[in-house]
């Protein structure tokens, strides 16, 4: 009989072990994996808006690129082989792709492009995460009250600019 209470009392402290650490895994706030996310996608995505063309025979009008005077769209001199470059709409694509992939549905994310420069290839990236914890404020009793607590909402901002070079031939 005592043994039993003993497996009892072990079992009960093991489970509210897992709901602690549960718990406070949710509410803690980290952003070092959506730094490296950012940072790798970002990475990837220029890699795959280079423009193979641009870079073989020079840059020329592709077609996407509005403005058909190269010398005023993009810093990037006409004709010149070797000059890298990047297709704006297919970074972006890639961008968004690839980041959907690697993060999870959980959390609601805002992704700003504040700067995309096709030549030389130059990108500034910001996402907002915001994690809503109401579930949280429903625990303490507070769901249906008018007064918004700060535990409802948080926004984590993520900003990163990336140049990409490459010194050898792509």
């Amino acid at each position: 009989m005592q043994s039993s209470v003993w497996g009892y009392l072990f079992l009960i402290l093991g489970l509210l072990g897992i709901i602690l650490i549960f718990f406070f895994g949710n509410v803690t706030v980290d952003n070092e994996d959506m730094y490296y996310i950012l940072k790798e996608v970002t990475e990837a995505s220029m890699i795959d808006a280079v423009d193979y063309q641009a870079y073989r025979v020079g840059v020329g009008y592709d077609g996407i690129t509005e403005d058909k005077d190269l010398e005023d769209s993009m810093h990037c001199i006409a004709g010149i082989p070797g000059t890298i470059r990047i297709v704006e709409e297919k970074f972006v694509e890639s961008f968004i792709r690839r980041f959907s992939e690697s993060v999870s549905g959980n959390t609601n994310y805002k992704i700003t492009f504040d700067d995309i420069d096709e030549c030389p290839p130059k990108v500034t990236v910001t996402i907002t995460a915001r994690e809503s914890y109401s579930w949280f404020s429903k625990l303490l009793g507070r769901g249906n009250d008018e007064v918004n607590y700060k535990t409802d909402s948080m926004d984590i901002v993520n900003r990163l600019s990336a140049i990409l070079e490459s010194k050898e031939g792509i």
